[in-house]
Parts: C-alpha cells; structure tokens; sequence
C-alpha cells in the first residue's frame, strides 16, 4: 500500500480574509486565558453555557451584541474594548501595509458617530430625545 497524498487547500481559501467572528472569538478567547480563568466560570459569569461561549471562542457562533457584552462584562472589559481589538487584529491581517492606531480609530470614530447623529434627520417626534443606542456597523 502505498502513500496517499491530498491536495493542499485552495490558494483562494489559504488566503481568505478572515472572519469577524473568528477574530472576535480569538479576542474573547485570549483574554480568558490571559486572566487565568477557566471557560465555565466565565461562562456562568456572563450568563450563557459554557458549550454556548466555547463555539463562541472558536469562531463557530456569530454571538448577539447582548452576549457579547455579557461575555466582555465577565471578563471585566467593555464592549468597546472588545470591539476595538478585534478590529485592531482584523485590520492588520486583511492589510499587512495599514496600520491601524487604535487611540485615533476610536477619536475618530467618536466624531464620526458625533456628527453623523447631529446631521442626520431625526424621525422622533418633536420634543423628544433619542439616547442610548447606536448602530455598529463593522
């Protein structure tokens, strides 16, 4: 019997840009382990099973912004913060040329969302005032 050799991946899917879910998992993921802490107990902390955070941490569940934040709030971190490294790491593996200065991503970001809500047409009634959400959009 002899060797069997199986081709190798796609080019195409060796350099495919990767996911945002991927990224954001490898965050939740180091983070975790970086604390010392053990998948259960943040798990239990941020209200979701530990099977649920795990397919979370791998990249296999594109996980809703409330467990997300529930998952960022266990590990002491805001959402913001979780975001903002995700897209730090995104940003250098989709472009190895761009560097990305998180401080001045997120000012900007800041002013963007600033004058975006000032310009944008309300379509609240008169007299009322719109506080407390905000789109993300990735």
């Amino acid at each position: 019997m002899g060797l069997v050799e199986f081709p190798s991946p796609e080019p195409a899917r060796r350099n495919a840009k990767p996911l945002w879910r991927h990224v954001l998992g490898e965050v939740l993921r180091g983070e975790r382990l970086e604390q010392e802490r053990i998948l259960t107990e943040v798990a239990a902390t941020a209200g979701v099973s530990p099977q649920y955070l795990s397919e979370v941490e791998r990249g296999r569940k594109e996980a809703s912004s409330e467990v997300l934040g529930a998952v960022a709030e266990a590990l002491g971190l805001e959402l913001v913060d979780v975001v903002v490294r995700a897209a730090g790491r995104l940003a250098a593996r989709t472009d190895g040329r761009r560097t990305l200065d998180l401080r001045e991503a997120h000012v900007r970001g800041a002013d963007a969302m600033r004058s975006t809500t000032e310009l944008a047409p309300s379509t609240a009634p008169p007299g009322s005032s719109i506080t407390g959400a905000f789109l993300l959009a990735a």
